[in-house]
């Protein structure tokens, strides 16, 4: 299921692969300077920015004219994503993971835990049956 208003951008090598029973839900953008994986069954909520690229900036010479910080994005498989949400540059969202609506994601996730805020941290930690519990391991 592909929502209204769809903006999809894609450089002249670069790919974007959508897995099956994907939906991406209305006012999306996904733009793609190099690569954006998206897994199978992953849905993605209303006015979500998926960029494999972002501005650089710097206070001396502004945003214009600096290039393009750019890294592959990869998302699992059974991912739900809410709405408002931003993943940035280089991030890995491991399957069955749930993002909180208008998270900025940045970086590697784990699979099966929730992420949410800006930036976003895991929350939780979802079992298998998807019961949550707050995360005990060091680092998460």
């Amino acid at each position: 299921m592909i929502g209204h208003g769809l903006f999809l951008q894609v450089g002249r090598a670069s790919e974007v692969v959508i897995g099956d029973d994907t939906s991406i839900n209305t006012g999306c953008h996904i733009v793609a300077s190099e690569t954006i994986k998206i897994g199978n069954n992953v849905a993605i909520g209303e006015y979500v920015s998926i960029r494999d690229q972002e501005h650089r900036f710097t206070p001396k010479t502004g945003v214009r004219g600096q290039g393009f910080n750019v890294g592959p994005i990869i998302i699992g498989d059974n991912v739900w994503i809410g709405r408002g949400v931003y993943i940035g540059p280089g991030s890995k969202i491991g399957s069955g993971t749930i993002i909180g609506a208008n998270s900025v994601v940045r970086g590697n996730f784990p699979p099966g835990v929730l992420i949410a805020g800006a930036p976003a941290k895991v929350r939780r930690i979802i079992g298998p049956s998807g019961e949550t519990r707050l995360p005990t391991e060091p680092g998460l």
